[in-house]
């Protein structure tokens, strides 16, 4: 969120901002109000110093009826405070992040640009397939049961897909802890507050699921950087060195105007599993720790020895937290194409105004702290993204180096029952 003196102070600025993230937002409706707020509230503060003199003299029954009058303007003053109040929050609500320097300018994600690739793109000597007939033929993946128990967009993995994935995390969070994360498991059904804390609502609003409105009201987060962005809601926490967390969660996400997109395997799930990062520093910090955050993503697709590139997002593609943001897109053989795997997003003080998580700066004055967040991994992607590049001319899939210590095989293939 931004702060209402930086909106008044930089109007331009915020306008153009807006502007080059697709988002309509009446920036002089909320002046407005604000100063209608500001207005009211100083007619409130002289009625409430005015009745605090009259309290001091003997009453009788002018200064009672003047009291009584006082009172009635104030609780009129103030209830329309309350209704301004609401409406200029909301429309902040709406108001994204301001964009970095260094972040192209563009619609959506055909205007993303590419800062590099690397590695070499797998060939084959045979026609690859796509992960889902892998899946299928090694019985990996089972996508129509789960139709039949739960709808579209939600799969069975199975076998040694199982112990792939938690072979992959075991692998990343070793790398993690030398990097001094701190590893949570997390919930995974949180409050409003949170939600809105973070960013996602309101203007996630339509992928989120929400659960018993009228009873519980809880939503069922779509990472777990909600869960640990908010661990330290309402604090004053140190970040002389960045704090760094880790969290792996089941995540849940609509899928809303993704129709007929991505419908077939497991690329785009309603549900899945990922292990998230996330850092909290001083606002000097905070753009050394994005690249930090971006090189230990690099590091893992490295090891995994799959090509890859890596994406600095246009501003139309940004989320409303972010001020800039990097994806890792890995090669996807059967398509041809390469797919994004991870994302690495620089909030700056977006998020911390909202959860009111601050350092003290100087030991003195107490200002907000940057927050950052990045993918480790996103199992099912990363699953499948390996699938297509190991796979062999036999319909074996070839496990990476790196994850075999982890594994009890170093190849899946055809069984028996397959």
């Amino acid at each position: 969120m931004l702060d209402i003196k930086f909106i008044k102070e930089n109007l331009d600025l915020v306008k153009t901002n807006n502007a080059s993230r697709g988002v309509q937002v009446d920036l002089d409706r909320l002046l407005t109000l604000v100063q209608e707020k500001n207005s009211l509230q100083r007619e409130v503060d002289e009625w409430r110093a005015e009745k605090n003199k009259f309290s001091k003299q003997k009453p009788d029954p002018a200064i009672i009826e003047k009291m009584r009058e006082l009172g009635k303007r104030i609780s009129d003053h103030e209830a329309r405070i309350r209704l301004l109040e609401t409406e200029i929050n909301n429309i902040i609500a709406r108001i994204p992040n301001i964009n970095q320097p260094d972040v192209p300018i563009g619609k959506d994600e055909n205007d993303n640009v590419v800062i590099k690739e690397v590695g070499e793109r797998t060939e084959f000597s045979f026609a690859p397939k796509a992960h889902w007939e892998l899946g299928e033929e090694l019985d990996l993946i089972d996508t129509k049961t789960a139709a039949q128990i739960s709808g579209s967009r939600f799969s069975y993995l199975k076998n040694e897909l199982v112990l792939l994935e938690f072979a992959l995390l075991r692998y990343v969070l070793d790398k993690l802890l030398k990097y001094n994360f701190i590893p949570l498991l997390t919930p995974t059904l949180v409050k409003k507050e949170p939600m809105f804390g973070t960013g996602f609502l309101p203007t996630e609003e339509s992928q989120i699921y929400r659960v018993n409105p009228e009873q519980d009201d809880l939503y069922l987060i779509g990472t777990s950087e909600v869960t640990l962005v908010s661990y330290f809601a309402n604090q004053v926490i140190d970040v002389e060195n960045p704090i760094r967390l880790c969290g792996f969660s089941t995540c849940f996400r609509r899928e809303a105007g993704t129709y007929g997109k991505d419908t077939k395997g497991i690329i785009r799930q309603h549900q899945f599993d990922k292990l998230e990062m996330v850092s909290f520093t001083k606002p000097e910090d905070s753009r050394t720790e994005h690249d930090f955050l971006l090189s230990v993503e690099e590091e893992i697709w490295q090891d995994l020895k799959i090509s890859y590139r890596v994406l600095n997002i246009c501003s139309g593609d940004l989320g409303a937290s972010a001020s800039k943001k990097y994806d890792i897109e890995a090669w996807l053989p059967s398509e041809q194409r390469f797919l994004e795997v991870t994302s690495c997003s620089n909030c700056t003080d977006f998020q911390a105004r909202r959860l009111k998580i601050k350092f003290v700066k100087d030991k003195k004055t107490k200002e907000l702290v940057h927050t950052l967040n990045g993918t480790a991994v996103a199992m099912g992607r990363t699953m499948l993204v390996i699938m297509e590049n190991y796979q062999q001319a036999d319909g074996s899939i070839l496990m990476p180096e790196v994850l075999q210590p982890y594994l009890p095989f170093s190849k899946i293939e055809r069984s028996a029952q397959n």
